[in-house]
């Protein structure tokens, strides 16, 4: 086991926060956990930092536990909220569980010894008030849970927080104790608005356990140029990992759009491609910025990552033919890849030669008056595929997909 781990790491940009001796437990080797609350159904592309850096530390010899809050989910961390989270379910939360396990199983092979997922539902449901608090509220400063920012930008706010969300932090570093004690995990990592609750299980460990225990936080992805939250589009809708909520193709798509301050950092964080080449990779990218190298290995490598290579091909593929007119040409296989992720009608082959009503309901144009004008002004153009597709361009970028069964 070498610290070579860690300066990979840093190399990467990957550590933003970590408390004395955490280099020196992974040089070792040690047992990491992440948690995902299940207070959704699906991951987004914003769980993806935590998830490959599980995936990292597996690779470097290290054991990893993944976290599922079900217990955690029914309290609701304030962190990065305005406002109280709505109570959720008991069946909500079941149901949101199944179907997230589910998702991160393809990302790990949960094999009970080298990585492991567990559920603090297992442990919290089963305490009892006066306990928790005689036995872990004792060892925790109400002062520093006042002096949490989820906590301090909630007080300001004239509703506050609930006593319920207030203790969420509690339950986190319950959780850190309960994996210290019963599985020898010695450090948990999470973004960087989680610190405070991740430091404050370090100490609990330390004052009920006598035991040292270590913290690591990741940075949050900010677009340096917008100063936006990374994982949603221009049009504010989120980026899943579920090929039912976000195309493949739409999901390489939304890599290839990376703005070019924010894909180099990207790149950095999710590649597992070798420091040395990445560096590379973007040094290319500054010299010849208008093919955008760093982009495209971004998207071919997460498209990759989630949805599997024969896609993540398929993806480029498509999108070199429609979007730098490539040589190649789009077959029906294509076609049918691609109509879920495009604006898309079925039409018979009598209604096909009327190109302002198929503009109007593919909802490239607005309405009947500008369709028509699109097409006098030639700003549109249907083009046969196979017997099946056809695709309707407007303008140089825009495109539809017309089936005839």
């Amino acid at each position: 086991m070498s610290s070579a781990f860690f300066d990979e790491l840093n190399q990467r940009g990957l550590v933003y926060q970590s408390t004395p001796g955490v280099e020196q437990a992974l040089e070792k080797g040690t047992t990491l956990y992440f948690g995902i609350d299940p207070t959704g159904a699906d991951l987004h592309v914003g769980h993806l930092l935590g998830l490959l850096f599980l995936r990292r530390a597996l690779q470097a010899g290290n054991r990893i536990i993944l976290l599922v809050g079900g217990g955690t989910s029914m309290i609701g961390d304030p962190s990065g909220k305005e406002s109280e989270r709505p109570i959720m379910s008991i069946e909500q939360i079941e149901a949101n569980k199944e179907k997230l396990k589910t998702q991160i199983s393809r990302f790990f092979t949960f094999d009970g010894e080298k990585v492991k997922m567990v559920d603090n539902a297992d442990w919290l449901n089963t305490l009892t008030v006066v306990n928790f608090l005689r036995d872990t509220g004792k060892y925790i400063s109400i002062n520093s849970m006042l002096d949490k920012d989820s906590v301090q930008s909630r007080i300001g706010r004239e509703e506050g927080i609930s006593y319920a969300e207030f203790s969420y932090q509690l339950l986190q570093s319950y959780d850190f104790m309960t994996l210290f004690e019963d599985q020898g995990c010695e450090v948990q990592i999470g973004g960087s608005d989680q610190w405070g609750n991740i430091v404050q299980g370090v100490e609990l460990i330390r004052k009920r356990l006598g035991k040292q225990a270590y913290a690591l936080s990741f940075p949050l992805i900010v677009n340096p140029k917008t100063g936006k939250k990374f994982g949603k589009t221009e049009t504010g809708a989120a980026i899943w990992l579920d090929s039912e909520k976000t195309h493949p193709f739409a999901f390489y798509n939304f890599f290839i759009n990376t703005e070019d301050e924010l894909a180099p950092l990207l790149l950095r964080y999710f590649s597992f491609k070798e420091v040395s080449e990445i560096e590379n990779i973007i040094e290319k990218g500054k010299v010849e910025p208008e093919k955008r190298l760093v982009q495209k290995a971004l998207a071919l490598e997460m498209t990759e990552l989630v949805h599997g290579r024969e896609k993540a091909e398929q993806a480029q593929k498509v999108a070199q033919i429609l979007y730098e007119k490539g040589e190649e040409k789009l077959t029906e296989a294509d076609m049918e890849f691609v109509k879920n992720a495009l604006p898309y009608v079925k039409k018979t082959d009598e209604q096909i030669a009327d190109l302002v009503q198929l503009l109007f309901d593919l909802g490239l144009a607005p309405s009947k008056g500008e369709a028509r004008r699109l097409v006098e002004q030639n700003g549109a153009r249907l083009e046969s595929i196979s017997p099946r597709f056809s695709l309707l361009r407007k303008g140089k970028k825009e495109y539809g997909v017309v089936e005839t069964p």
